[in-house]
């Protein structure tokens, strides 16, 4: 997967980034969210980083390390709550989302709310695909998707390398 970016506060893990590291996205992200310093390790960093490496081993399947969504909105704490409760090796469409987060007539509201969505793997938006069968989006990108979405089918996947 490449390296992998995280970020937390006292109360939790808010950031996980699973792609390049962009630099103006970063800085984007963090601006106004958090009082943001730079330091490496802390017990919470290091327990996503272990539950991390237990899901990729495959001996576990759903996380635990406390979250901090300080800052964002009722509706995508809802969306990522009904994201977060589709079991490892399923998929559930926007609508079945949305059914949970607000109404039948959300689905697109939830994409954009999964699309924010600042910690993913922790909160599996990579489960959620469109209606009829389509993969829908992902910010790390539609291949990283579908390479997550084998690699918890129990496929046999290549390892994720560079185009």
């Amino acid at each position: 997967m490449g390296p992998m970016w995280l970020g937390a506060t006292a109360k939790g893990l808010f950031y996980l980034n699973l792609g390049p590291l962009d630099d103006g996205a970063l800085r984007s992200f963090f601006t106004g969210r958090h009082d943001v310093g730079f330091r490496e390790g802390g017990e919470t960093v290091e327990r996503a980083a272990r539950e991390i490496a237990h899901y990729f081993a495959r001996k576990q399947r759903k996380f635990t390390v406390p979250l901090d969504l300080t800052g964002t909105s009722a509706f995508a704490k809802k969306v990522w709550r009904a994201a977060a409760r589709i079991p490892f090796g399923e998929t559930r469409s926007y609508a079945w989302i949305a059914d949970r987060a607000g109404g039948p007539n959300f689905a697109r509201a939830v994409g954009g709310a999964l699309g924010s969505n600042p910690v993913p793997l922790i909160i599996p938006c990579h489960r959620v695909v469109a209606a009829g069968g389509g993969l829908g989006g992902f910010t790390g990108g539609l291949r990283l998707k579908t390479w997550l979405l084998e690699f918890e089918a129990g496929s046999q996947v290549l390892p994720l390398a560079e185009p």
